[in-house]
């Protein structure tokens, strides 16, 4: 895989000057934006949130796409059988996204960071802030554990970093989050206000085009989640930090935190269009476990989300996860002969979506009793994701007796089963690697005891990769990359992918 990957760093810069591009003189700053000793907050922020960009919504995107069992390897190709099958290596995801988020997102957020608090500039401080904690929980999520106290310190000696347990990235995340919002990041400095040190972002702020109060919701957002991802393995702190959240009347995102400033040309699309259709000619179908679960509730958004095989007569062909040597299509099976995922050049890459924050809250508010409406928020979170793909009737789905109406009167459980499986429908083609996350650690949708092919098969339920290379086991985690394990020996010792990382622990 790393061989055919098209390094994200020049895209980033491609799409950096793209957007900025009107604007005079920034293209007189004769500055890389990604070495940012001589930049400035306004050119470095906007590349490291590219960086975060093009690994979350590339290859990242792949990975959670076929581990969500959103997307599966198409007959007739071969590209992304080890996915699919569970038998990654070490040699896989390495310089292109653990280097890049490093060296590129997390070291531009840093240097952001540092300039800011030295100026008291504290709306880029939180910015940068918000998306280096963002950044450092999908590497814990994906690693266990990652060089976080001993990394980003730009100095010779230290180029061996300490690897720290995800607990530790996880409270220090929390700490810097808590931080960055103590200070006044929305009273800006003007003409008319000399002694305000923040700076009002403008078109350098590619997620929310400075509007702070998204900025502020965005940072309790992202802390809901990164308490409720605890909820199994440290019940007490996950308890604790929402109470806090509600009791404090944290304001949570109703909008999406999304970049979307790509272009229809090469170098500027969104990137799993870029590098996944576009340049590696797709061989991506979609997944038999999404399209027969909305095909059996019938859910309007089947249409928007998965794309007829184009074979005459056109229907939907879909392929159960990982059955990628299905030999009933002859000889010449390609993916003409299969459905496909529903994706375009402009997509944006989410962040955390509107429906996702909605979600949480539902969750939060029926784990924990707290003050609000679980139905409601969950009922926002299906109508939030049926706008996003401009599909219509989403409270005949939930209203009164509908295939996804919440559950008031059942268990917890129940509940929980509702909120993360709409969840997980509302992630499919955008957000496939929290929708695997998500799934690891509440354990929905279910995991089917039979095959897809089988009578008794319920829709929506995991079934394993018919070419699985673990036996019975799904994968849970990516193997410390081979680059890193040859310049660090403090990198811990290789962990098999099916190994659980510290946070999923649920019975």
């Amino acid at each position: 895989m790393k061989n055919i990957f098209r390094t994200s760093k020049g895209i980033i810069l491609i799409l950096f000057i793209f957007l900025i591009g009107c604007q005079k003189d920034y293209l007189n700053v004769n500055t890389d934006p990604n070495n940012p000793a001589n930049s400035t907050v306004q050119l470095t922020f906007p590349a490291g949130v590219g960086s975060t960009a093009y690994v979350l919504g590339g290859y990242y995107q792949l990975l959670g796409g076929f581990w969500a069992q959103h997307w599966t390897q198409a007959i007739g190709a071969s590209q992304w059988r080890t996915i699919d099958a569970y038998s990654l290596s070490s040699s896989d995801f390495d310089n292109r996204q653990w280097g890049e988020l490093y060296s590129g997102a997390l070291n531009d957020y840093k240097y952001v960071r540092d300039q800011s608090k030295a100026t008291q500039n504290w709306s880029y401080y939180l910015m940068a802030t918000v998306m280096q904690a963002y950044t450092y929980q999908c590497l814990a999520d994906l690693y266990d554990k990652v060089p976080f106290t001993d990394a980003l310190n730009g100095t010779t000696s230290n180029l061996t970093p300490h690897f720290d347990n995800g607990t530790v990235v996880y409270d220090g995340i929390i700490a810097m989050i808590n931080e960055a919002l103590t200070h006044d990041y929305k009273t800006f400095k003007s003409q008319t206000n000399l002694t305000a040190t923040a700076i009002q972002p403008g078109v350098d702020d590619i997620v929310f085009q400075g509007d702070m109060n998204k900025w502020e919701k965005f940072a309790n957002t992202l802390k809901l989640k990164i308490y409720l991802r605890q909820c199994y393995a440290r019940p007490s702190v996950a308890s604790a930090g929402i109470q806090s959240l509600y009791t404090s009347n944290a304001p949570f995102l109703d909008v999406d935190a999304k970049i979307m400033v790509f272009n229809n040309a090469e170098n500027k699309r969104n990137p799993s269009y870029e590098t996944f259709i576009d340049k590696l000619g797709g061989n991506i179908s979609t997944s038999y476990t999404i399209y027969n679960y909305l095909l059996t509730n019938g859910d309007p958004r089947l249409p928007a989300l998965i794309n007829k095989c184009t074979l005459s007569p056109q229907h939907y062909e879909c392929l159960a996860q990982g059955d990628y040597f299905n030999t009933s299509y002859g000889g010449s099976a390609n993916i003409q002969n299969l459905s496909t995922p529903v994706l375009a050049p402009l997509d944006p890459v989410y962040f955390i979506s509107a429906a996702e924050s909605y979600f949480l809250q539902s969750e939060a508010i029926e784990r924990y009793s707290l003050t609000g409406n679980a139905k409601t928020m969950y009922e926002s979170g299906i109508d939030a994701a049926f706008t996003r793909l401009g599909v219509a009737g989403s409270s005949t789905l939930y209203s009164g007796t509908g295939v996804y109406a919440y559950p008031s009167d059942s268990t917890f459980e129940i509940k929980l089963e509702s909120i993360i499986t709409q969840k997980w429908v509302a992630m499919t083609n955008n957000q496939g690697l929290e929708a695997f996350l998500e799934q690891s650690r509440t354990h929905y949708p279910k995991v089917s005891s039979v095959p897809a092919t089988d009578t008794t098969y319920v829709a929506g339920q995991f079934t394993l990769s018919v070419n699985s290379a673990t036996g019975t086991l799904f994968p849970k985690r990516l193997l410390f990359p081979d680059s890193e394990r040859r310049r660090n020996p403090n990198t811990p010792p290789l962990q098999l992918i099916y190994v659980k990382v510290w946070w999923d622990v649920k019975p």
